[in-house]
């Protein structure tokens, strides 16, 4: 190793300006600089190897103590001595850090610290106190408080375009972007395009020839908007965004892991849901009810179902059986894990959970702000929320009578101190009152909460209370609860928080989620993540713009969605441009609308909507597409149903997560054990074999045959006609009326539609 030759230590000394008069306290001043300026080097270019959990070589140079003790080659520092210091010796000959040698102007920086006597300031250094490349600081975007950008101007050259190009602010930020890059944007799509994206979109089915026609007839200035504004007040919609809902939190209506047992009753979270997003409620009051409905509202059935979110997850009911305390104290561990890692994720796109054993490597969250969120969920628990389902009014007093049996039982029960025996009968007499219980959560009085080293449920640390994340800028971090609070008030602490106004996360969040929907993309491409890891915003000023506008909205989605649906950005042409492609081939500026498979869901309801099978029933237990057994786990064998009671749409198939479609995998169905805020989009020979061959896509084609009979007459041509209307959302050309005329004496109806059904126009959205 080639040691400094004195001449570049004292030519760094100069640069570095040894030589000063203090105008202030000497020791305040060094310290300062070392926050300042020596600690921001350590962290940006050394502690990623160098640092308390991960340390290459035994250095750790976090803490001034840990450096004087130096690593596996001695003593690091020689305070005063810069030759002698083996640190500086290191990093003087480009040795460290390997590949990245210090630039010139921070090895000054060093040497005048170390020279000076190495003073120390914070100790330990906070890795947190600025971003760089290797970890997000206080300084991270997504941190920061919401700054409402004014929409900006965008060039003469794309407003001298022949179409409208600007309906909103949203477009103002989208073509001035696409300006930076000398882009222009794409023209609007053809309208019976337009009104299919638009259907399949918002609806998640396809208009029917009447509602196309109707709408193409229709000439008016406001035409499109009325058919937003139709669209979102359409029950179909909360049953589409449902479904992105439930993907996010993982639901599921089995238990998972080994014995993976039914859930019965978790459709009434699925139907809370539905019906909320057509409700419109507001998305902070959404929030707060998914995680302290029962504070909020114990006595109304309505709000403790939708606590259903908490219990979403899958349940170790094998591992809570156990007799070893110990095992039973890890499987807990995992269940607060669980429900933190989904809250956090869904509601502030932070990967929170990652700091479960020690500080988060990537973004500014203590391993003590963990366990601070876990203490206000330490009380909760999976389990039967009991309650009375009030199907009709003339139903309410004897519901309420048998309410009344039922929980003086309860109560008697727990007053008396019956047996586990005895409790368990009373618990089936429920069969004889009536059906009160949702799959939820139990709450129950939490146990003290302390930060397990290295999260290990062994080895505890400090005790903490309920509590926020401090680096999150505009709201406090502290709940300010009394020792004693309950779960559901603990709960509720946290809900307010994360549904703070001044959260920046909550809005951003959830703005770039319905972006994401709409265009296949997010305008960060990780929706969970908005953290180091996570992706590299597109526009940032419309992100925080959209931000604004929700809280400004008062969180209705409704609006948010009115917003994109209506700006000329949504209503672009999806055609490819060689120009535009050789810039941003992927679309993130924006410059088209990307063509999307439609997903697994969208496609089944497609396929029994064109064929004339649809259901439209709504709401209550879903169907089962399998049979069951019990062998001291439960199985599950997957079949096809034939029948209406089978042919609703795909939200209320119940979702076990060992029993799951193949048909609906093909098309990448996500797994219900896990959250799937981006769906995997895949292209494979499977996906056309199923389409082709599956017992179900047959039927449809079969059954779609039949329709064009019955409806459009003995008329080929018609039938020709009827059945591109109802696939594609269009007319046919004259060429594919010739065509398909023909092929149709030749082969018949049903191998037409079979094609039909398997084309890439029905299964894309333009």
């Amino acid at each position: 190793m080639n040691k400094p030759d004195l001449r570049t230590i004292i030519s760094l000394l100069v640069v570095s300006g040894t030589v000063f008069h203090a105008v202030v306290d000497p020791v305040v001043a060094e310290d300062q600089e070392f926050d300042s300026s020596v600690a921001a080097i350590l962290v940006k270019r050394c502690t990623e190897c160098h640092n308390g959990f991960d340390l290459k070589g035994g250095l750790d140079l976090l803490s001034k103590t840990a450096v004087e003790k130096g690593g596996d080659s001695g003593p690091t520092l020689e305070a005063g001595d810069l030759e002698n210091s083996l640190l500086w010796q290191r990093i003087a000959s480009d040795e460290m850090p390997p590949e990245h040698p210090i630039p010139q102007e921070e090895k000054a920086v060093l040497a005048k610290w170390i020279s000076g006597g190495a003073n120390w300031g914070t100790d330990p250094i906070d890795v947190f106190r600025y971003s760089s490349e290797n970890r997000a600081g206080y300084d991270w975007w997504s941190l920061q408080p919401i700054n409402r950008p004014d929409p900006p101007e965008y060039s003469r050259r794309i407003s001298k375009q022949k179409w409208n190009v600007a309906n909103n602010s949203i477009d103002n930020f989208i073509l001035a972007k696409l300006d930076e890059h000398r882009l222009l944007p794409s023209p609007p799509a053809e309208k019976e395009i337009l009104v299919r994206r638009l259907y399949l979109d918002v609806t998640g089915l396809p208009p029917s020839p009447d509602d196309l026609q109707n709408v193409l007839v229709d000439d008016s200035t406001d035409a499109y908007e009325r058919l937003v504004d139709r669209l979102l007040s359409s029950p179909a919609y909360g049953e589409r965004w449902a479904r992105h809902w439930l993907d996010v939190i993982r639901f599921g209506e089995s238990q998972g892991v080994e014995r993976d047992k039914l859930r019965k009753n978790s459709w009434r979270y699925r139907d809370w849901v539905v019906d909320a997003l057509n409700q419109d409620m507001p998305y902070d009051e959404f929030t707060k009810l998914q995680l302290a409905g029962d504070e909020i509202a114990g006595d109304n059935m309505y709000a403790r179902i939708a606590t259903g979110f908490l219990g979403a997850g899958e349940w170790d009911e094998v591992g809570f059986s156990q007799r070893s305390p110990v095992f039973k104290r890890v499987v807990r561990q995992d269940q607060l894990e669980d429900m933190t890692s989904a809250i956090t994720q869904t509601f502030l796109g932070l990967t929170v959970n990652c700091a479960r054993c020690h500080d988060h490597k990537f973004d500014p969250i203590l391993q003590k702000e963990y366990y601070q969120i876990t203490a206000a969920l330490a009380g909760t628990f999976h389990g039967q929320d009991i309650f009375v389902d009030v199907s009709t009014p003339a139903e309410l007093d004897d519901n309420r009578k048998k309410s009344a049996v039922y929980e003086y039982r309860q109560n008697l029960a727990k007053e008396i101190g019956l047996s586990d025996f005895e409790v368990k009968q009373l618990g089936e007499s429920k069969e004889r009152y009536g059906d009160f219980s949702q799959y939820s959560i139990k709450s129950q009085d939490p146990p003290e909460t302390h930060i397990l080293l290295r999260g290990d449920p062994e080895t505890r640390g400090e005790l903490v209370q309920p509590a926020g994340i401090k680096s999150l800028k505009g709201v406090s971090a502290e709940f300010e609860l009394p020792t004693d609070a309950t779960d559901s008030r603990r709960r509720l602490a946290l809900a307010e928080w994360i549904a703070n106004k001044g959260n920046p996360l909550f809005a951003r969040t959830m703005v770039n989620r319905l972006w994401h929907y709409h265009f296949g993309t997010g305008l960060v491409d990780t929706p969970n993540d908005l953290g180091f890891n996570g992706g590299q915003r597109s526009h940032p000023e419309l992100l925080e713009w959209l931000a604004d506008e929700f809280i400004q909205q008062e969180f209705s989605i409704k609006s948010m969605h009115r917003l994109i649906l209506n700006s000329a950005t949504y209503k672009q042409s999806s055609r490819s441009r060689e120009d535009a492609k050789a810039v941003d081939a992927g679309n993130r500026l924006v410059w088209r609308c990307t063509p999307r498979r439609l997903d697994s869901e969208s496609l089944r309801d497609t396929l029994l909507a064109v064929s004339g099978q649809l259901t439209r029933e709504m709401h209550g237990p879903g169907y089962f597409d399998f049979t069951t057994f019990n062998a001291n786990s439960q199985f599950y064998e997957v079949f096809d149903p034939v029948g209406e009671s089978f042919n609703r749409r795909s939200v209320y198939r119940t979702i076990v997560r060992s029993g799951r479609s193949p048909f609906m995998d093909t098309f990448d169905c996500p797994d219900p054990s896990t959250k799937s805020p981006n769906r995997s989009i895949t292209t494979t020979p499977l996906q056309a074999l199923a389409l082709m061959n599956n017992s179900f896509a047959m039927r449809a084609s079969t059954t779609l045959a039949n329709r064009l009979v019955h409806e459009a007459g003995d008329s080929i041509e018609d039938q020709v006609v009827y059945l591109i209307r109802l696939a594609y959302s269009r007319n046919p050309t004259d060429e594919e009326t010739e065509d398909l005329v023909q092929v149709i004496g030749q082969v018949g109806l049903v191998p037409v539609c079979r094609a039909v059904l398997n084309s890439n126009e029905l299964v894309l959205v333009r």
